[in-house]
């Protein structure tokens, strides 16, 4: 496919280049699970201590009953059927399970998973993007906030990640269905690629570009407006109006907002190549409003949509660098406890 040209060419293993981004990739990855984040980060990893406590308590007592971290009944790890897999995400409880009985500690357990996502992230960014840059996207908060809180959903999108760094489409699609069952947004992912796979075939640039970003507004508006009749359908626990808070940020909307203007101001060539990632930002978008976490979207999906990025013509290229370093500053001041400047104590 044409995409595959683009973002998420397969890795050429064997070249120098290659071993020098793994080498970089794991200490990247060590150096962000090691480093203190809890004395800079503002609201902290609630997600990762709410995993712990669970995880923990569970290895302890070998008890359900707990379930603070998902808020559902005690069942919710006993499921009887394809469908209870896939929305209850069991992949994810039994690997934490397993990793938390071979170290003692959930905590642990959860960070080797960090490690993971982050390596995969830094790998697949430094075979594509120059060096120079590489920094400005591994060091974004919120993607920080999501390997290392956000655990499951950078987990489950680092195996799709791990796809786009493989030859084989059978490997691609049995990654995009492991990660289905550790987190169940995996599926909408899998539902845009392959759909834009199809629309990448059309020779119109307009044919492209509507397709791209009509089925990144549909799934938005699936998961949001029709959550009733979309999660409703299977079990989800996303479903409902008390899951539909709002609160997205206007300031991050506006960063990528303005990244998926210059792409659909690009040639057909371009948007041929990168329209995965157009639909991808067309569905955080439209998630933005309705959803706070909708951020992840993004966040665990940051290589791939820099990689994009990195592909737009010389000067959209260095008008979105200058953007996105100005909004990674603000981010930084709104996210960390290093400068008590909007939210002082």
């Amino acid at each position: 496919m044409p995409f595959e040209r683009a973002a998420v060419n397969p890795v050429q293993w064997g070249s120098r280049r290659t071993l020098d981004a793994v080498l970089l990739s794991i200490g990247y990855a060590l150096f962000v699970v090691l480093f203190p984040w809890e004395e800079i980060s503002r609201a902290g990893f609630t997600d990762f201590d709410q995993y712990v406590d669970y995880f923990n308590y569970f290895f302890q007592k070998n008890d359900l009953s707990f379930s603070g971290v998902y808020q559902l009944s005690v069942d919710i790890f006993q499921p009887s059927t394809l469908i209870q897999y896939f929305s209850r995400e069991v992949l994810w409880f039994e690997l934490v399970r397993g990793l938390t009985r071979m170290t003692g500690d959930a905590a642990v357990a959860l960070r080797i998973i960090s490690f993971v996502i982050l390596f995969v992230w830094a790998l697949f960014l430094l075979k594509r993007v120059s060096y120079a840059v590489v920094p400005l996207f591994l060091f974004n908060p919120f993607a920080i906030d999501t390997a290392m809180s956000g655990i499951r959903n950078g987990l489950a999108w680092s195996l799709v990640i791990v796809g786009f760094m493989i030859q084989s489409n059978a490997l691609r699609m049995a990654l995009f269905m492991t990660g289905m069952f550790v987190h169940s947004s995996t599926l909408v992912l899998a539902v845009l690629y392959y759909f834009t796979q199809l629309v990448s075939r059309f020779k119109e640039r307009e044919g492209l570009l509507f397709g791209g970003l009509g089925i990144g507004i549909f799934m938005g508006l699936s998961l949001t407006v029709g959550s009733e009749l979309f999660l409703g359908a299977i079990g989800d626990r996303r479903q409902g109006q008390a899951y539909l808070v709002g609160g997205g940020s206007f300031l991050q909307a506006s960063l990528w907002a303005a990244l998926l203007g210059l792409q659909c101001m690009s040639g057909r060539t371009y948007i041929r190549q990168n329209i995965f990632v157009i639909a991808v930002l067309a569905w955080y978008l439209t998630m933005n409003p309705f959803v706070p976490w909708s951020y992840r979207i993004y966040g665990a999906f940051l290589p791939v949509i820099a990689a994009a990025a990195m592909n737009l013509s010389h000067r959209k290229r260095q008008l979105f660098i200058y953007l996105y370093s100005g909004y990674v500053a603000l981010q930084y001041l709104y996210w960390s406890k290093l400068f008590d400047y909007w939210y002082p104590a």
